[in-house]
């Protein structure tokens, strides 16, 4: 009986014994954990901290909000936000010293002596926003300097009593921004300003119509100086050529314009050129302008065009600066429009030096 239990007492022990080797084989082996001592003194010096603070490695090709949220932590070493950036970029590239060289001429190349210039520098460095003036006076063979501090463009106004500007680019950039239009101011090729001296005012007859009526492929006549519809004469014919169906940019379809003038001829030119204008040319006319809206150039089609134009008409006894805004109808039985702005000279003279009021396109 006693060898049987110490049989069986055996075995239990044996087991037990297996159980825990098998046991202790699979737990993991514990990993030593950095032991942290909370004292009372005050912070290590930023070398120490650095020595001790675990290093955190940020993923740079992480997405933003994860790198943000991984440095959340990190002391950051002192650098610019991004409005301090900004204002020290606008300041690299718009606070330029502005100096400008000019000479003032006439229509006829004479120098404009004892013109007053005024000279507005456009101030827009990140810190400061505005503008300032300078002012300058043309000296007896029309040359001035200006010297507008620093900013970012310069606009020029000159002034004198007998003359009015006559050139259409007075604005200069010197900012960085624009490398490929950029001024460059030189002494010894000062930019060339033309001022129109005037000759005599003349009574000139101001443009200012709009016209609705159906459409037609007929040419239709305009009374520039009246203001109608006229059956044959006037000023200026405009044929319209349309496709039938709705016509419209969701709906395109070809169409064209026809610009022709009565006994005459007319010049494209631009509204810019057409303010500093004070005498009408006195060639290069072509007797008729067409203008084409076609579906094979969809990104060049419009529902209507808008043309500043020169016109000798009526056998050269109205000249005219004429701008002309035409609309297509969109449905075919919808009326068409079209628009003349301008002034004209019925005198039988190339002069528009007529009250400046008189024209005023917008």
């Amino acid at each position: 009986m006693n060898i049987r239990r110490l049989i069986l007492w055996f075995g239990v022990a044996v087991l037990v014994v297996l159980a825990l080797v098998i046991w202790f084989a699979k737990k993991p082996a514990e990993t030593s954990l950095p032991t942290v001592a909370e004292t009372n003194t005050a912070p290590p010096s930023s070398t120490a901290r650095a020595a001790t603070t675990p290093q955190h490695k940020v993923n740079t090709n992480a997405p933003a909000a994860s790198v943000a949220a991984a440095g959340a932590n990190i002391p950051a070493s002192p650098q610019q936000d991004k409005k301090e950036q900004m204002r020290d970029g606008l300041a690299a590239l718009n606070d330029v010293s502005i100096v400008f060289y000019g000479k003032l001429e006439d229509q006829f190349g004479n120098p404009v002596a004892g013109a007053e210039i005024t000279g507005s520098t456009i101030v827009y460095n990140g810190t400061v926003a505005g503008g300032q003036r300078v002012v300058a006076t043309s000296d007896a063979n029309g040359f001035f300097q200006l010297k507008a501090g620093n900013g970012e463009s310069l606009g020029l106004m000159p002034r004198k009593s007998g003359y009015v500007l006559a050139t259409t680019n007075t604005a200069f950039k010197y900012s960085g921004f624009y490398p490929d239009s950029r001024h460059v101011p030189d002494p010894d090729n000062p930019v060339v300003i033309k001022m129109w001296k005037l000759q005599g005012a003349e009574s000139l007859v101001g443009i200012n119509q709009r016209f609705k009526y159906h459409f037609t492929d007929a040419p239709v006549n305009f009374d520039l100086l009246t203001g109608k519809i006229v059956p044959t004469g006037g000023d200026i014919k405009v044929t319209v050529s349309r496709s039938p169906g709705i016509v419209s940019e969701r709906t395109l379809q070809d169409w064209s314009v026809q610009i022709e003038v009565v006994d005459g001829g007319l010049i494209e030119t631009s509204m810019a050129d057409a303010r500093v204008a004070y005498m009408a040319p006195d060639n290069g006319y072509q007797p008729s302008a067409m203008f084409i809206m076609s579906t094979n150039a969809p990104n060049k089609w419009f529902g209507g065009f808008d043309q500043m134009f020169f016109v000798q008409s009526r056998g050269g006894q109205v000249f005219s600066k004429v701008f002309v805004s035409m609309s297509v109808n969109t449905n075919p039985d919808d009326p068409m429009s079209v628009t003349f702005r301008g002034v004209a000279n019925a005198n039988g003279s190339r002069n528009w030096e007529g009250d400046p009021n008189t024209y005023k396109p917008q």
